[in-house]
């Protein structure tokens, strides 16, 4: 703080310094004709009793009367001819013919016309004021002084502050958060901070959580590699036990299949979360898009006995999209539901005038209850504890889709469904030609 405060003072004082002798040096002769009618103005009584005291005399009793002026005036007097001076500029020397007091441009100088063409001309001498003029200097000092600590003080404390919640932070306390008064000049550098914190926060507690759920599940599938290992090496050579080797090898590869889903998707979200997926922008067909995914769940609504209907309404028949990532959040959707439907799925695409795109897709199953929708979500998460793998996914399915979302700048919702299952409606805003170019190059 000290040599902030060091830094900041001597830039005032030589600023002072320098302001001080351009205004001495610079503001008499850019201003003396101003100066000039300012001096004629107050001396006009002065001037008037000089030229009454002097012309009064002539010659030799000139002569004396100048004298006794001199013992008597500050000033010191002397009489000029016009052709003495030659130190004055043509406007000067006008104004002297016309009659008027000059001043001198360094202002320590006057001249004076008389009546009978003689030019009075005055000079001051400045006394030594050094003693005082220090002291006073001395004193404008202090008070910048006094000034500049108040007003490093006071935005000293409040840096302070901030860098010791910066300092906490770091340690490991990601609850810290400066707290600033609303008169503080640095507000709104706090309030960055603490909006950075907040966000580093959430993103450790998130990467905390994801570790834990990805540990989570993969030690089941794990833990059922091992068992299988164990027991194939611990199988006989017997025809039955043949059998049952060929049983467990089957069900070593539905283990690994499992795991390497698994691996796949976190990778899909990552790259989503991280922003390494590149969106591929393209111009598309909003019945083909949905036609095409209604394709890839066909079967799998099939074996699972349940009806899929499709439909697509809306003035805009195409939408600017990345239709890889859109069809997969769709796919993700319609294999969500199948696992719940009872007996129907719908798929549904709609636009508005503004060229929204509005992706619907709901089922007739048991629903999600309303303090469970904003989780689900998350990654890991399952609303229901008593889902296993088999029946509620991975947990990453709804949280790519949201990602999917959020990419193209839209977003994604839970609601009930007419049937009083769940139904997700995915919203998507128009791009412009100009954003399908960007994207492109």
């Amino acid at each position: 703080m000290v040599r902030s405060l060091l830094k900041l003072y001597l830039l005032v004082i030589v600023a002072a310094a320098a302001a001080v002798t351009v205004i001495n040096t610079t503001f008499i002769p850019l201003f003396h004709e101003h100066f000039t009618e300012t001096e004629r103005e107050s001396r006009k009584g002065y001037a008037f009793t000089l030229t009454e005291y002097l012309g009064q005399h002539r010659g030799k009793e000139r002569d004396a009367a100048l004298a006794n002026l001199r013992k008597h005036a500050f000033e010191k007097f002397d009489l000029l001819e016009r052709a003495d001076l030659s130190q004055l500029d043509a406007r000067q020397l006008r104004d002297i013919a016309a009659g008027k007091l000059v001043l001198s441009y360094d202002a320590k100088d006057y001249y004076l016309p008389l009546r009978d063409g003689q030019i009075l001309h005055a000079s001051s001498e400045e006394e030594d004021h050094t003693n005082i003029s220090v002291l006073a200097y001395l004193l404008i000092a202090l008070a910048t002084l006094l000034s500049i600590v108040a007003w490093v003080w006071y935005h000293w404390r409040d840096l302070d502050k901030l860098q010791q919640a910066a300092r906490d932070f770091g340690n490991g306390k990601l609850s810290t958060r400066a707290n600033l008064t609303k008169r503080s000049n640095i507000l709104g550098l706090a309030r960055q901070f603490n909006e950075m914190a907040e966000q580093i926060e959430a993103s450790i507690v998130h990467q905390r959580e994801m570790m834990h759920g990805i540990s989570h599940e993969l030690k089941t599938p794990i833990a059922r590699l091992e068992f299988g290992i164990a027991l194939l090496q611990s199988a006989g050579s017997g025809e039955v036990e043949q059998a049952r080797q060929a049983l467990r090898l089957e069900d070593l590869r539905r283990d690994v299949r499992e795991l390497d889903e698994l691996v796949t998707e976190l990778l899909t979200l990552g790259q989503l979360e991280q922003g390494a997926a590149p969106m591929m922008l393209m111009r598309v067909s909003v019945s083909e898009l949905i036609d095409s995914v209604a394709a890839s769940v066909a079967n799998e609504v099939a074996d699972r006995k349940l009806t899929l209907s499709v439909s697509a309404s809306g003035p805009h028949p195409h939408h600017i999209c990345d239709p890889r990532l859109v069809a997969r959040a769709l796919l993700n959707l319609c294999r969500n539901a199948s696992r719940y439907a009872s007996g129907a799925i719908h798929l549904c695409a709609e636009t508005d005038t503004a060229g929204t795109l509005r992706l619907t897709v709901e089922d007739d199953g048991p629903g999600v209850a309303p303090d469970e929708r904003e989780r689900i979500f998350e990654p890991f998460h399952r609303p229901d504890s008593s889902r296993n793998r088999h029946t509620g996914g991975f947990g990453l399915g709804l949280a790519i889709v949201r990602r999917i979302a959020l990419l193209h700048g839209g977003q994604v919702r839970l609601d009930s469904g007419a049937a009083g299952g769940a139904r997700f409606v995915i919203t998507l805003p128009a791009m412009d030609e100009a954003g399908l170019a960007g994207a492109h190059a």
